[in-house]
């Protein structure tokens, strides 16, 4: 794997990494985990989740590289060679399905608060497969280009310190499922630090992209057997 970390081009309006436009970005994130708690209809759970948090982020994003506010590049969106490649999404893979089908086992006990609501139910089998499989990819596209993309190229405005980085991203990370209860803040945290060491280490997302999605899939999909990953 590539040791440096990925390289930033200055954009040409520097508001295209300003605070206001990262919050722009994050704030549906966590405006979305509402929903959880008092959406019912999975109809309407669905709607807002794809254009909240799915397609909105992607439309903004997809008019800043448009309009050269930003380059692909300042994003990871890279290619860095297959052997790379496969490599990190297998390892990625691999240490962020262990962190999830492990981790509750662990922060169980711990004090904190309970999830304060959830998804509800898919009522349609054919929904259901759509959101597990197209949803899910669109949620590790979105999220790595937000969180770890765009994230690292904001935060590098202000310091180059790696653990800063990860630190902060990946709290901002975890926090997006602040509904779903404390043990999945502090799981996804860390499993965002994971996700951001790895696009620090190679400089590129896409194999990122399609961990994230197979560790989601792994977990909600049920055809893998989760028992292969625990370990407590």
């Amino acid at each position: 794997m590539i040791t440096h970390a990925p390289e930033v081009m200055s954009p040409k309006d520097q508001w295209a990494l300003s605070l206001p436009m990262m919050l722009v970005l994050v704030f549906p994130f966590y405006a979305n985990d509402f929903a959880n708690i008092f959406v019912d209809d999975w109809r309407l759970w669905l709607l807002i989740d794809y254009t909240g948090v799915k397609l909105l982020p992607l439309a903004i994003i997809a008019w800043l590289l448009t309009r050269g506010r930003l380059h692909p590049r300042d994003l990871g969106l890279t290619y860095p060679g297959t052997i790379q490649f496969l490599g990190t999404f297998l390892i990625v893979t691999l240490v962020g399905t262990l962190i999830d089908q492990n981790g509750y086992a662990v922060t169980s006990t711990w004090p904190g608060y309970q999830a304060l609501g959830g998804m509800p139910p898919i009522g349609s089998p054919v929904w259901d497969w759509i959101d597990l499989t197209f949803g899910l990819l669109l949620v590790g596209i979105v999220e790595e280009l937000v969180f770890r993309g765009y994230m690292l190229a904001f935060l590098r405005r202000y310091t180059t310190n790696r653990l800063v980085i990860v630190v902060v991203s990946s709290i901002a990370f975890g926090l997006i499922h602040w509904s779903l209860g404390l043990n999945a803040v502090l799981i996804t945290t860390i499993i965002g630090s994971v996700f951001m060491t790895a696009y620090l280490a190679t400089g590129s997302l896409p194999a990122i992209m399609l961990a994230h999605f197979a560790v989601n899939f792994i977990d909600f999909a049920g055809i893998i057997p989760k028992s292969i990953f625990k370990l407590l």
